[in-house]
């Protein structure tokens, strides 16, 4: 297809920044799952929102307007509306891994529109997975142990179809990447999944506690994406 799929068609310690960043953010999100609900973890982590317009204007030079900060705010709140103040304001464990996703995933949505200027799509993606796949296992060392259920039909039949979406999500992300001076606007469209995710996860998953919350804050959200893009 004509692309160039060199480790080193761009600048190596960019892609390395990169993979740690994201490595670190997939942590952050399996931690945060194990205490959170789905629904929960995608409208909180949208807090990434405004920490990617916030890079974008001071490290890339992109605009920003009034707009822009009402859509910021309504994030910020809808992200509020999902905490439970029940018994006053605590930030637990999940909620902390959640904002550790949300920095960490802010900047690293900046160090993607960075390297796809220089790295071919298709192989920025693949290297990238790649690297950060050997940086979970480097934590994560004893997943090795297990390594027969992977090549079970049963795991790889579920696996393939979330690999194929992963993948082509993955690289329209990063050609949509391509095209400069839109960063902050494509971080912010690419969180209104999060009412799908809602959805999804009180159909599916039965996380319906809270149902109407969750709903009302990801319409927000929604509107929050609108309103910087």
């Amino acid at each position: 297809f004509g692309s160039d799929l060199s480790l080193f068609g761009g600048n190596i310690l960019a892609l390395l920044a990169a993979c740690a960043l994201w490595g670190a953010g997939s942590i952050f999100l399996f931690k945060a799952l194990q205490l959170l609900g789905s629904s929960e973890v995608t409208i909180l982590s949208t807090l990434r929102v405004p920490i990617t317009i916030g890079a974008s204007v001071l490290l890339l030079g992109e605009g920003f307007t009034p707009l822009n900060v009402l859509g910021a705010a309504i994030i910020i709140f809808a992200t509020l509306l999902v905490i439970d103040f029940k018994q006053g304001f605590k930030i637990n464990k999940g909620i902390l891994y959640v904002l550790g996703l949300a920095v960490v995933g802010g900047f690293a949505i900046i160090a993607d529109s960075v390297n796809v200027q220089s790295y071919d799509v298709i192989a920025y993606n693949m290297w990238s997975n790649l690297i950060i796949g050997v940086i979970l296992l480097g934590v994560y060392p004893k997943a090795l142990t297990g390594w027969k259920h992977f090549i079970e039909p049963g795991f790889l039949a579920k696996m393939l179809p979330l690999g194929i979406c992963s993948t082509v999500q993955g690289i329209l992300y990063l050609q949509a990447l391509t095209y400069v001076g839109y960063t902050a606007q494509i971080s912010t469209i690419r969180s209104a999944s999060a009412i799908v995710v809602v959805i999804l996860a009180a159909l599916l998953l039965r996380e319906r506690n809270g149902l109407i919350t969750k709903i009302i804050a990801a319409l927000l959200v929604s509107l929050g994406v609108i309103l910087l893009s």
